[in-house]
């Protein structure tokens, strides 16, 4: 994600999202031949699949925070829920196609418990193979809706539509495709004059102009209050956050990595993506340890999933509401509470415990689209896909040593203080989220 940038400037945003969702459908099948070869597996697979879907989720996001400026975080909840059906949908797959007699697990190991079924392992190649063909129809059918989408001249509609409504079309700002597709018409009528000296705006492809503007943008800020008329005639003055939001500033990846906003943001993301795999990938096994129905866990599994079909375009709505970096707060902060929640239950009410799953899964689900906005809020939407690339550098080591830390500490300290580390790095993120208001 990294160079996501690059490639969209090289070959154009709908390009490379296509190529992207070929290379997604080709890592699917290509597990059906290397399944049997670990380092394959990782390398291919691994080095395939994650670089693809990085190259295309932030491309979609930037395209999203484009074209809906002043509803990006609806927008991009709404395509958030997109991945969760595909999750939902490859759940009951896997389910169908290779445990579909809900054989439970019989071999433990030190603290995990396994299948030992042969036949029921045997079919585990062939569930990538469907999972590959669902995925190449849906990646066709998205780039058929991309490119009848694609077909309509935006930028004609609203310049006709400004014109008809008699409302001027600034022409220092229209030659520059990257800042005026930033202005909807409803923001210009709205728009609050301001002298501002020397504002940066960046062309479709990211060269820095130096441009003279008396216009001030109103979409919200990120604090979520916009500047209106009305905030003017009361002669309330503009915090730090609002006069950020009128310098229409984008940050390359050089100059985001400068500044201790961007490391801020990078801690919280990595600390937060702790507790999303903590929650996510082990919450099962966790659960084995007190409730013995594998199915029960795998319903469990899908009313989370369900649930943030729902959750996502309401967490974008408060992003739009109330600013991206309270909403953030907010979730990192539950997320913390209801995670050493779980490790109480789980000895005392294994019930309760799946209810807390569903509770806690609302919390660190949306992690990967909150980060996305937040990118594009602290440093632009120019350069949104690759600052986000460098964000979440974060992964590697987490990727890469992860697994092995966890079981390490699971065989050391055991399975209740490993996930009493997915609550404290809950909090690590919430405070690093607040930090960001004083730089």
């Amino acid at each position: 994600m990294m160079f996501t940038s690059q490639i969209e400037h090289r070959f154009g945003i709908h390009a490379s999202i296509l190529v992207g969702d070929i290379f997604i459908s080709l890592s699917f099948f290509s597990v059906y031949f290397i399944i049997k070869e670990p380092l394959a597996l990782a390398l291919i697979f691994g080095g395939l699949h994650g670089a693809s879907v990085g190259v295309v989720f932030a491309l979609i996001v930037k395209l999203l925070l484009q074209k809906m400026p002043n509803h990006g975080g609806l927008a991009t909840g709404i395509m958030s829920a997109g991945p969760t059906i595909g999750t939902i949908l490859y759940i009951g797959v896997a389910f169908a196609v290779i445990n579909p007699s809900n054989k439970k697990p019989d071999l433990k190991v030190d603290n995990k418990v396994y299948f030992s079924d042969k036949n029921l392992i045997s079919r585990v190649p062939t569930y990538f193979l469907v999972v590959g063909a669902i995925t190449a129809v849906a990646t066709l059918s998205g780039a058929a809706l991309m490119y009848i989408g694609s077909c309509k001249n935006l930028y004609k509609d609203k310049t006709q539509a400004a014109t008809d409504a008699d409302e001027p079309v600034h022409n220092q700002i229209a030659g520059y495709s990257g800042a005026y597709n930033m202005l909807s018409t409803t923001d210009r009528k709205g728009a609050v004059p301001l002298n501002i000296s020397g504002a940066r705006f960046y062309g479709s492809h990211g060269q820095d102009k130096s441009l003279k503007a008396d216009l001030c943008t109103t979409g919200p800020s990120l604090s979520g209050i916009p500047i209106t008329e009305e905030m003017q005639r009361k002669n309330l003055s503009l915090e730090y956050d609002e006069r950020k939001n009128c310098e229409i500033v984008d940050l390359s990846p050089r100059e985001a990595l400068k500044t201790a906003r961007f490391w801020l943001v990078w801690l919280a993301f990595v600390t937060s993506n702790h507790t999303f795999y903590i929650h996510l990938d082990l919450y099962k096994e966790y659960g084995e340890q007190a409730i013995s129905d594998d199915s029960m866990l795998i319903t469990t599994g899908i009313i989370s999933n369900v649930s943030t079909i729902f959750i996502c375009p309401l967490v974008g709505i408060a992003s739009d509401k109330i600013g991206i970096r309270n909403t953030s707060m907010i979730l990192n902060a539950a997320s913390c509470l209801f995670m050493s929640l779980m490790v109480i239950t789980i000895h005392t009410c294994p019930w309760m415990y799946m209810v807390l799953v569903v509770i806690e899964n609302i919390g660190v689900a949306p992690h990967t689209m909150i980060f996305s906005i937040i990118a594009a809020s602290e440093f632009g939407k120019i350069h949104c896909a690759s600052n986000m690339g460098f964000i979440r550098t974060g992964n590697i080591p987490l990727v890469l040593l992860e697994p092995f830390i966890v079981d390490a500490l699971i065989r050391a300290i055991g399975w209740d203080w490993v996930f009493l580390t997915g609550s404290l790095s809950s909090a690590i993120a919430t405070i690093a989220i607040i930090a960001l208001d004083f730089f």
